[in-house]
């Protein structure tokens, strides 16, 4: 009795340490959300700070348009100004004004020791050239701005795309290393019995445990690259540290779904675009530096009072004097060394440099496309070869196994067979993966991604 409830406990304790053993192999996606490739994205758009980084960068472009109209309104402010003329200035007169010496000249003194100043001053722009282009520059910044958010949006597309897919992968590779070990336990319990009956070497015998090890240290790795291929959508995905999601689908689902269209109208490039606004700034830069030259106009006026006394006392009645004047002002840029007209020089060179850019870029915008096509293509008919094969190794093996099991076929046989099983699905993953990653860079090379 004794002995039976040690054994029951130390079955017990061994079927125990096996389920958690099992369970830490398990990929993590076995308890996450699952979502399609399009919801990833979306997630990660939601949540990239980049993203959200872009979007505030947008937000201050267009608040600059907002401090160039605040210029154009009225400018309002007011000073004070208390003043102690502790020695008042003297001021000399080329004429006598006592009458005692005609031919000499005469000192004086103006003001009293307090002067005081109260006033109101405001300006009114009414004609400035380089304004107009300021404005245009801003809004043309703007542009800029939402350009590198569409740019960091395809960015954040490719790079969840490419982990979603990496994941499939994973999960595929898991799902073939599992099938390998129940094929290769099913070997075993065969060559167990097999040796049994003596008609086995136990040299084969061990050579089968040895493939049911390999085949486990297979599954074993897929599943850990399984749990880092999950990390890292989660990281792309933006989500929050321990959480993760899981596709929805499968890597046989995605292939099948896909299809290369070639013909699809393919939208404006935002690299092209990035150019075209460079391009723009420079020439917009260019006349702002020839409008500083013009003239700008101004309106202002000043309310103000002066208070003169003998004693500090500014409620002292009687001793302020209101007085105010309004005014245009015109001024005119004469010579300021040359300096706006080398500016607008070096913008003309800049023009240059993004026009040739803009031209190289272009060309090769459209030897991506061509190759990305032509990889595409090739990568198509890889995956489907590599799935041909894939099918008719698992047929054979399927029918080599039968005769193992029958002893109408060596193990050695059922060992070659097996391994070119595993060659197949080793060049299929690839292949598959491949043919995916192309397909995204086709996408982004005509601008569909």
């Amino acid at each position: 009795m004794i002995f039976m409830n040690k054994f029951i406990k130390n079955r017990f304790q061994s079927s125990l340490a096996y389920c958690l053993m099992f369970l830490c192999l398990q990929p993590a996606a076995l308890w996450a959300q699952s979502v399609s490739l399009e919801e990833a994205i979306e997630l990660a758009l939601k949540n990239r700070a980049e993203l959200k980084n872009a979007q505030i960068d947008i937000t201050l472009a267009t608040r600059e348009n907002e401090k160039l109209s605040a210029q154009w309104l009225p400018q309002v402010k007011g000073s004070a100004d208390v003043r102690w003329n502790t020695q008042l200035q003297t001021t000399i007169l080329p004429f006598d004004i006592t009458g005692q010496n005609p031919a000499g000249s005469t000192e004086l003194k103006f003001g009293l020791p307090f002067s005081n100043t109260l006033s109101i001053e405001a300006e009114q722009k009414i004609l400035d050239p380089k304004s107009k282009f300021s404005r245009k520059l801003n809004e043309n910044r703007v542009r800029i701005e939402q350009n590198v958010y569409q740019q960091k949006q395809i960015s954040i597309r490719q790079l969840v795309t490419e982990a979603y897919y990496q994941v499939l992968l994973h999960q595929e590779r898991s799902r073939l290393a599992e099938e390998t070990v129940n094929r290769e336990e099913k070997n075993l319990a065969i060559t167990q019995t097999q040796a049994a009956a003596g008609t086995l070497l136990p040299n084969d015998l061990d050579r089968v445990q040895l493939d049911v090890r390999t085949a486990n240290l297979r599954l074993r790795k897929a599943r850990q690259d399984l749990n880092l291929a999950l990390s890292a959508l989660s990281f792309r995905m933006g989500l929050p540290d321990g959480e993760t999601v899981s596709p929805a689908q499968t890597l046989r689902q995605v292939l099948t779904s896909l299809s290369i269209n070639t013909e699809i109208n393919e939208l404006p490039r935002t690299e092209l675009a990035a150019e075209e606004l460079t391009l723009i700034t420079q020439q917009l830069s260019q006349q702002r530096e020839k409008a500083v030259q013009l003239p700008t106009l101004s309106a202002y006026g000043t309310y103000a009072a002066l208070q003169l006394s003998e004693q500090f006392n500014p409620f002292a009645s009687g001793t302020w004097y209101p007085f105010n004047y309004i005014g245009l002002r015109l001024n005119v840029p004469i010579f300021d060394g040359r300096q706006a007209k080398l500016a607008a020089n070096d913008y003309v060179l800049r023009q240059q440099q993004s026009q040739q850019t803009f031209n190289q870029l272009q060309k090769e915008l459209i030897y991506e496309r061509q190759n990305a096509l032509v990889t595409l293509q090739q990568a198509q008919l890889d995956v489907e070869d590599s799935r041909d094969n894939l099918e008719l190794a698992q047929k054979i093996l399927a029918t080599d196994l039968f005769r193992f099991e029958k002893e109408t076929l060596s193990l050695s046989e059922l060992t070659a067979t097996q391994s070119s099983v595993q060659d197949a699905e080793d060049a299929y993953l690839t292949n598959a993966y491949n043919y995916l990653l192309a397909l995204v860079r086709y996408r982004k090379a005509t601008g569909t991604l």
